[in-house]
């Protein structure tokens, strides 16, 4: 095998391991092998920054002593692994797409999945150190000599390594054979990308809630039993428990080989083939006796298909309200079922709120006239009225945004056992909030139109980029938690009839001139 072949076949797909931090990368002026060794070192800068925030805490416990604690961190790292390669092992052997480029240089196969396999597992590492420390701090709590604690302890990493890496792959490949993935490879795509990430973040949210009632002495935290035989060979290796748990990993792992490589390497390299040569040969169907409306439908449906895109609009416009809401239900501080109708336009706010929260410059509304690309040039081209066209992709887009909106409010309330009436009225209150929203960022994208963009966190940049979008996020929820207090504190302490009238007074008036804003700065420009 030439090490000159593997290392230039290494530093290729590490480029494909997470094409976002590429391109990021990119930007800021690096290439070629510049580019490569910045991308190394912000994972090897990611893998001392874990090192350094759970560290401290693990030099502080004897973990031979705290089977909770030892089995609570070797969950909370697996999670975060799983996460990290499901992700890394789609985008470096499918994603990437370069199997076909290499069919006629002289790769060996052994040394593409070789390089492959090796830079997924360099992209999982460093997100995992804390763990080979763990194993490390354990056995050395127990007397044994640092030498052989230290071999012990990176056995004992590349097991875990090896189990994590053999149930991501069969996830992975597993999935990408089936014949509904062949079928609808960008929505499956999504939808693993976002189940593999929906999982990491509740499941250490989870964990992290269930800490134990501490009093005047420390206590240890619930034993997770399936993860303990890794306790045990760490802290009593040369015992029964140590041997059988160490027997029953290895066990474990060479099923698990065994089966993928009956199960799914036998036509893995055709299978990575065909996934990348024919990324184009889909079938469409053509249906006649279609309207406007429904072939725009159709039209935008497919633009907003891109994986990358549905990532991004669940993480920014889903996932962190569901996380502040899944964090109050979990601590029991808030419950609604006391909420009478005195609160009708404190609920209505609420749902405003929210609504303003998830609709940001990362949602479907906020970029559906850029996903068209060069095709909008070719629309304005055609003796069809662009207002009506766009009308119809706002129609489109504001429609798919109140869904969402609608199904997280539903969520909060079924969380917080809000009653009916004060669910109509957040229910009422986000429907609003979402529409008058989209106009301001449905118009937005047209002010900040971007056609020739290559990779999808272009768009989400524009105007202020990340900075912006956090900073937006974090003072509406600072904001509306003032503005619900004030609110609520008024209604309570004053005349509820009389706070919400002129509160609803001035939200209408402030709906109405928010609405003939843009109907005379936007819509009325368009002909």
């Amino acid at each position: 095998m030439s090490k000159k072949r593997l290392t230039a076949l290494l530093k290729v797909n590490l480029l494909y391991a997470n094409p976002q931090q590429t391109t990021k990368t990119r930007k800021k002026g690096k290439n070629g092998n510049a580019l490569v060794r910045s991308l190394a070192m912000q994972y090897l800068g990611s893998g001392l920054l874990f090192l350094m925030v759970y560290g401290f805490t693990m030099f502080s416990l004897d973990f031979s002593q705290l089977p909770g604690y030892f089995t609570y961190y070797i969950a909370l790292f697996s999670i975060i692994a799983f996460s990290q390669g499901i992700s890394s092992i789609y985008n470096v052997f499918f994603e990437s797409q370069d199997l076909p480029h290499f069919l006629p240089l002289p790769f060996r196969q052994s040394e593409l999945f070789l390089a492959k396999i090796a830079v997924v597992t360099f992209t999982i590492v460093p997100f995992v150190l804390p763990v080979f420390v763990l194993f490390i701090l354990t056995s050395i709590r127990v007397s044994m000599f640092i030498i052989w604690a230290i071999l012990l302890a990176f056995g004992l990493f590349l097991l875990f390594l090896g189990i994590i890496f053999s149930i991501c792959s069969f996830i992975v490949f597993g999935l990408t054979k089936t014949k509904l993935f062949k079928q609808h490879k960008q929505l499956m795509t999504s939808l693993l990308l976002i189940v593999s990430t929906v999982v990491a973040v509740l499941g250490i949210l989870i964990m992290s809630w269930q800490m134990p009632e501490t009093g005047a002495t420390f206590t240890d935290r619930p034993v997770i039993s399936f993860l303990l035989p890794f306790f045990y060979i760490a802290s009593q290796p040369l015992t029964a428990k140590g041997l059988l748990g160490l027997f029953g990993l290895l066990v474990f792992l060479n099923v698990l080989v065994f089966v993928f490589s009956r199960l799914l390497l036998p036509k893995l390299y055709d299978q990575l083939i065909i996934s990348s040569s024919n990324n184009e040969t889909t079938k469409r169907q053509h249906k006649t006796n279609q309207n406007l409306r429904q072939l725009l439908l159709r039209y935008n449906i497919q633009l907003i298909r891109n994986p990358s895109f549905l990532m991004q609009v669940f993480t920014n416009s889903i996932l962190m309200p569901l996380i502040f809401t899944i964090t109050f239900a979990f601590n029991g501080q808030v419950d609604l079922r006391l909420v009478g109708l005195q609160f009708f336009g404190v609920t209505f706010l609420g749902g405003v709120a929210l609504s303003t929260l998830m609709t940001n410059q990362t949602s479907f509304v906020a970029n559906i006239i850029s996903l068209d690309k060069e095709n909008f040039s070719f629309i304005k081209s055609l003796p069809l009225s662009l207002k009506r066209y766009l009308q119809e992709k706002f129609r489109f887009a504001c429609l798919l945004q109140l869904a969402l909106t609608s199904s997280v409010i539903v969520i909060i309330a079924l969380v917080f056992h809000m009653p009916f009436i004060p669910l109509i009225s957040t229910l009422s209150g986000g429907i609003v909030g979402t529409y008058l929203i989209s106009l301001r960022y449905f118009s937005r994208d047209y002010r900040l139109l971007l056609l020739d963009w290559t990779e999808i966190n272009q768009l989400f940049s524009r105007g202020a980029g990340n900075v912006g979008l956090v900073s937006t996020m974090i003072a509406t929820v600072f904001l509306s938690a003032i503005v619900l207090f004030v609110y609520s504190l008024a209604v309570i302490l004053l005349s509820s009839l009389g706070v919400n009238l002129a509160v609803g007074a001035l939200f209408i008036v402030g709906s109405f001139l928010w609405y003939r804003h843009y109907q005379k700065k936007f819509w009325q420009k368009l002909v």
